[in-house]
């Protein structure tokens, strides 16, 4: 027991103490990342770095989200105000200040993977926590440290919190740092008046940042790679191919493309939905455990992803939490889906060459088909979960 409580906080101390003391020195940046075949940026943690980066663009007087002359690339700011406000509040621009708070991001990661090998005690789970940690996808997340750090630890706060007075301002501050959080409000589901306001006030929520949201959407690349999931980015992929060849897809119709792409995906998984879902009055079940809140809360920020963005693959660290419901409820193919998901978290190894070959498109429709059939998955067992526990009734 004592054993198990030292490697709870030793490994996350060891993990952040090393990433963070690596990144002090350029060399020891580049070589460690050259040696487990990550591409490196400069400087270190360079997602998060973006954020102070367009800081001081904003309090030179300039508009970060319209022009962003500090970006590694000059890409206008695409994360919403509240980072910058944290930023400026905890003096993240000051490098000692900013290092503190890499530690404490990747040490709080790390604990929460550490935390769910124990928690669930299964082998095959631990097993797959080594190989995801080791990933091309996780190893690239904690170079870039990206964001999604931060929403992985609120999410999983969310869902081991019971008191709603800590978890819902939590849940909100999640969906002000990122907004893709809000398709984890199933978590709620178990308190209808609960989960009925939330839906109205995260409604509201987003009304009043709408803003903010325009820009991110406006500022926000559709990529057409190997190493990102989404619809847009499979239309996106497909347009250049078309634009290439003179085919259906130019620049001019490109977006009904796309548009129309991610409304025949909604309809899909909305009658997936329909299928496994049994309308009107009948039995819930009471239990609404830790494996099922996982699910619904890793599981739905997934499919509203690939629904509506374009993500690079270290955004699949949320099908972790999907994880120990799929294991410990036995569900048919869950050694398929564990493949799947590995060929997925690895696609950096894939990725690569000409993507204008036969080559690259075969290697390309392979990997994105993995990735709709992991959506098609959770979508069945996402919508099974809200059946067990959601009632809908409707007044004839």
């Amino acid at each position: 027991m004592k054993l198990k409580y030292c490697s709870l906080f030793l490994i996350p101390l060891l993990v952040s103490s090393f990433v963070v003391y690596i990144s002090l020195d350029i060399e020891n940046w580049k070589v460690f990342w050259k040696f487990v075949n990550i591409p490196y940026q400069i400087p270190p943690f360079s997602d998060l770095d973006s954020i102070s980066r367009a800081l001081k663009a904003s309090s030179e007087g300039f508009d970060p989200y319209l022009y962003n002359p500090y970006d590694l690339i000059q890409k206008p700011y695409s994360y919403t105000k509240i980072w910058l406000i944290i930023f400026e509040f905890f003096g993240f621009n000051d490098p000692t200040k900013f290092r503190i708070f890499n530690f404490i991001l990747i040490y709080f990661y790390t604990l929460i993977l550490v935390d769910l090998a124990f928690k669930f005690n299964s082998r095959i789970f631990s097993f797959f926590l080594v190989l995801f940690f080791f990933s091309t996808s996780n190893l690239l997340l904690l170079e870039r440290l990206n964001i999604e750090i931060a929403i992985v630890i609120l999410i999983y706060l969310t869902c081991i919190i019971n008191n709603n007075y800590l978890k819902i301002p939590i849940f909100f501050f999640s969906i002000y740092l990122k907004l893709y959080p809000i398709f984890s409000i199933f978590v709620f589901m178990k308190k209808q008046i609960i989960f009925y306001t939330i839906i109205v006030l995260s409604l509201f929520f987003l009304l009043l940042i709408r803003e903010e949201i325009f820009f991110i959407m406006k500022n926000s690349v559709d990529y057409a790679l190997i190493i990102v999931h989404g619809i847009t980015s499979i239309i996106k992929g497909i347009s250049y191919f078309s634009i290439r060849y003179d085919l259906f897809i130019n620049e001019n119709n490109y977006i009904y493309f796309k548009n129309l792409a991610i409304f025949l995906a909604c309809i899909y998984s909305i009658a997936i939905f329909y299928y496994n879902f049994d309308f009107g009055k009948k039995k819930t079940s009471n239990e609404f455990n830790l494996e099922e809140k996982l699910f619904i809360c890793g599981g739905g920020i997934f499919i509203g992803r690939v629904l509506f963005f374009s993500n690079w693959d270290y955004g699949l660290v949320f099908l972790i939490f999907t994880l120990p419901f799929i294991i410990k409820s036995n569900v048919k193919f869950k050694y398929i889906y564990l493949f799947l998901i590995f060929i997925c978290i690895n696609s950096l190894y894939i990725e690569g060459g000409d993507r204008y070959t036969l080559i690259y498109a075969v290697k390309a429709f392979i990997v994105h088909s993995i990735k709709i059939l992991l959506f098609t998955f959770v979508c069945i067992h996402f919508s099974k979960v809200i059946n067990k526990h959601l009632e809908l009734k409707f007044k004839t």
